[in-house]
């Protein structure tokens, strides 16, 4: 596993979202109340990308079919995601968002 600086704090307000781009892989960085989360950006049911979707609170909500995951958590709470997401580790370092990806 490898730190990597993803993004500014002061760059994503809380309660939104923007997708990061890493080698091969298309992960979501979330902005909530009370800090950061990543997880896998591709819906486990739909393949679209989450960070598309809507953010209400700490559940995000696919934009093709409409379910649902908890991104703390990356389990699923809405049908027809069954499937949960992959999440990463977060660090904040004074502005810097560090994400532990492999």
């Amino acid at each position: 596993m490898a730190w990597i600086k993803v993004a500014n704090a002061s760059d994503v307000a809380v309660g939104a979202m923007i997708q990061l781009a890493l080698e091969d892989d298309d992960l979501a960085l979330y902005h909530l109340e009370d800090g950061f989360y990543v997880t896998s950006d591709v819906c486990t049911h739909a393949a679209q990308p989450l960070s598309s979707g809507t953010l209400d609170g700490h559940i995000v909500a696919c934009p093709r079919h409409g379910g649902k995951f908890d991104v703390r958590t990356g389990q699923p709470t809405a049908f027809p995601c069954v499937i949960p997401l992959t999440t990463y580790d977060v660090e904040v370092r004074g502005d810097e968002v560090w994400v532990d990806y492999e």
